[in-house]
């Protein structure tokens, strides 16, 4: 912790966002991949939450000392017959409104392997309705992060997007 503090101290749900890089958390932030503002403990807290109901339910643990912070993250399946049904919990996770950057992750990579992805088949793989597919496509191509070419039958779909072309590029 930035305050010398350690976590086993304090409340993960209550813990104040301190970057201690604004300059790679702005870079994270335009690739998707995480929020201006530190949400990280409390999401992966309230995502395990959901599986309080599995035998082996173990809540993540938060350890850190002078120089390093560990997180622990329980394999929910291991030792269990029944495994966590991907698809259901990406519905789940995707159908709250609050996940779009996962949607679009998701869509991103679904639209690089077959530009020729229909809304049907996107929906199919996400695991949420078709109603649900266009209200992010619809979200991605006004903010052009997105544009179909052709029409429906013959078109493809294009990645404007030049923060996420341009990141494979550059790796």
């Amino acid at each position: 912790m930035i305050d010398g503090r350690f976590i086993q101290q304090l409340n993960p749900l209550t813990v104040p966002s301190k970057r201690r890089n604004p300059l790679l958390a702005d870079f994270f932030n335009r690739l998707g991949l995480m929020e201006r503002r530190g949400s990280g403990m409390k999401k992966i807290i309230d995502s395990y939450k959901r599986f309080e109901r599995l035998p082996n339910y173990h809540i993540p643990e938060f350890q850190s000392n002078a120089s390093e912070f560990h997180v622990v993250l329980w394999n929910l399946n291991y030792g269990s017959d029944s495994v966590i049904d991907e698809k259901e919990f990406l519905k789940e996770a995707i159908g709250t409104g609050k996940e779009f950057l996962k949607a679009q992750r998701l869509i991103y990579k679904m639209i690089s392997t077959n530009p020729g992805i229909t809304i049907a088949e996107m929906a199919v793989n996400i695991g949420v309705s078709d109603r649900q597919v266009r209200k992010y496509i619809k979200r991605m191509t006004d903010m052009k992060f997105i544009v179909r070419e052709g029409g429906r039958k013959n078109g493809i779909w294009k990645i404007i997007d030049g923060d996420y072309e341009d990141f494979f590029r550059r790796i």
